[in-house]
């Protein structure tokens, strides 16, 4: 069941599917081929880590993952942009460039790729090169701006200690050799001055030079392994790929939109829909009937070999099945709301019962807005109202005969002041016993049972009620509370009959229109041939006389 639903969803929405297919994937393809074409340059770095002692194999391996994931991140700074902008001097920002870039690393390998992609194929191999050199010079001068103090005094303090040691031999020089002892003594000072000072100076040159093999020994830098080069092919605009891809998303999109209106629609659709709201069956489904005016809608008798009236035979032939623990002399139709066809459904029903050979009398019990003088095209001067206040003449006088052979209907009547209380009185129970005796089924057209009681109070005396419910119109909870109130009122619901769906090729009812209606027309034919109109004599021949069709009042 599920699995045929979805087929029928599926069937339903298609052109909603379909539509949204063409239009995002027209819209991908006319983007897409207006694209100029681009190219991607590709520049590979090496990261040269510094070596560091005291680690063991798993802490080296998540350093450098570490160490490779924190340069991708770095390289993609704003910094590294607009310095790579300045010295191009790009026709563009730093952050437009950023967006044509993408810096990824291969997995288990100290290598850094940054991608640039450009309508240019000389320009992106250009920018691919540049970013890496200007990265790399970042790094470099970060790097050495730990050791750039300690640098910077022992530069200082070499070049002192020089400026001292020459200046101590500039006396030296100058002295030659003192014949005095005064001038000898000078001179010995003066050399021990200049030992100290180059003991001094090689000390501080040692520490200058240490440190900068230990800058050397720690520093983490990039080193180009292999310089972009301008791609010779392009890779995009893929037009095909993206065309797919929007002919993917405007499905998907538009399978969306038809499940949130699907999850949205509260309304009664299908009878499996009956089924799991109130738990009572389906009699048939009835689809939309066409008329310029209410005689019109009385489509079993002015087209009955039409798909609409053979579904007012499958009704007919479920209600007998519903009703075999008890036989069906009387049925209540009754709606949940005004407007879903109840009354049209009742006409129609009523002849297809007396179509059979049956006596029926259809009783426009709806007391408030009457319709059944209008689909028979009957006066309403008379009918149930005066035959409930009239005593003096028989129930039997206020039926009218219509144009279908074995069916009369008592219309409203004029419109009372207190329809329920006409429907409630002792007079309407010893009426619906006296219209039994007259026909072999009475069928009464009521009011909605949600907006005035009247139903609720007719229903109880019948046999059974036939609930119509508008397809697409009935709300969900509607139904539940007609349902309910019936069946407090102690009222057997015989089913329900689908109003006003909507038949289409893609619908499921339309293929049991199609079949039911071909099986009918091959039974009724048959039937012809084995002389229906003999079956019809014999059938009226169980009316009393004065209830013949030439001698009715």
């Amino acid at each position: 069941m599920e699995i045929r639903r979805t087929l029928a969803l599926a069937r339903k929405w298609a052109w909603l599917i379909l539509l949204g297919a063409l239009v995002t994937g027209g819209v991908a393809y006319g983007i897409s081929s207006n694209n100029p074409p681009t190219y991607r340059a590709s520049a590979l770095l090496l990261i040269d880590e510094a070596p560091e002692s005291g680690r063991n194999e798993y802490a080296q391996a998540l350093f450098e993952e570490r160490l490779a994931t924190t340069y991708v991140e770095l390289i993609g700074l704003y910094p590294v942009m607009e310095e790579t902008v300045r010295r191009l001097d790009l026709p563009m920002s730093s952050a437009q460039l950023k967006g044509r870039i993408t810096i990824d690393t291969p997995s288990e390998a100290q290598i850094i790729a940054i991608n640039v992609v450009d309508t240019d194929p000389e320009r992106a191999a250009l920018i691919a090169n540049t970013i890496g050199d200007v990265f790399t010079d970042i790094n470099r001068e970060r790097e050495s701006a730990r050791f750039a103090e300690s640098i910077q005094n022992y530069d200082e303090q070499t070049e002192a200690l020089q400026a001292e040691i020459t200046a101590i031999e500039t006396q030296i020089i100058s002295l030659a050799e003192p014949e005095t002892a005064e001038g000898q003594a000078q001179l010995l000072q003066l050399e021990t001055g200049r030992r100290e000072a180059q003991l001094r100076y090689t000390e501080a040159f040692n520490s200058l030079e240490a440190l900068r093999v230990e800058e050397a020994r720690i520093s983490n830098n990039l080193i180009p392994v292999e310089p972009a080069r301008p791609p010779t092919s392009a890779i995009g605009p893929r037009t095909m790929t993206n065309t797919l891809l929007g002919v993917a998303v405007g499905a998907i999109l538009a399978i969306g939109v038809a499940f949130v209106v699907e999850f949205m629609d509260d309304t009664v659709r299908s009878p499996d829909q009956v089924q799991e709201l109130v738990g009572i069956s389906t009699l048939g489904a009835v689809s939309h009937i066409k008329g310029k005016n209410a005689a019109s809608l009385l489509v079993t008798f002015n087209a009955p070999r039409t798909p609409v009236s053979e579904a007012f035979r499958l009704i007919r032939t479920n209600l007998s099945f519903a009703a075999i623990d008890a036989d069906l002399r009387t049925l209540t139709v009754s709606s949940s709301g005004p407007g879903e066809g109840k009354s049209t459904v009742s006409a129609n029903m009523a002849v297809v019962m007396a179509q059979t050979g049956k006596r029926v009398i259809i009783v426009d019990a709806d007391l408030r807005r009457p319709t059944q003088h209008k689909l028979f095209a009957l006066p309403n001067n008379q009918g149930l109202t005066t035959a409930l206040l009239n005593n003096d003449v028989p129930f039997a006088r206020q039926l009218q005969q219509t144009k279908v052979p074995n069916l009369w209907v008592l219309t409203s009547g004029p419109i009372p002041p207190n329809p329920a209380e006409l429907l409630n009185s002792q007079r309407m129970s010893l009426l619906i016993e006296a219209l039994q005796e007259e026909a072999d089924l009475v069928v009464f057209d009521t009011p909605p049972c949600l907006t005035v009681a009247d139903a609720i109070i007719l229903a109880p005396q019948t046999t059974g009620c036939a609930l119509v419910i508008d397809a697409g119109k009935t709300r969900q909870q509607a139904l539940v509370q007609a349902v309910e109130r019936l069946q407090n009122s102690g009222t057997q619901i015989l089913g329900a009959v689908l109003n006003q769906v909507k038949i289409t090729r893609s619908d499921y009812y339309y293929h049991e229109y199609q079949r039911y209606y071909d099986y009918s027309s091959i039974k009724s034919s048959n039937r012809r041939d084995r002389g229906g109109d003999h079956d019809r004599g014999h059938i009226r021949a169980r009316w009393p006389n004065w209830l013949s069709p030439g001698k009715r009042p």
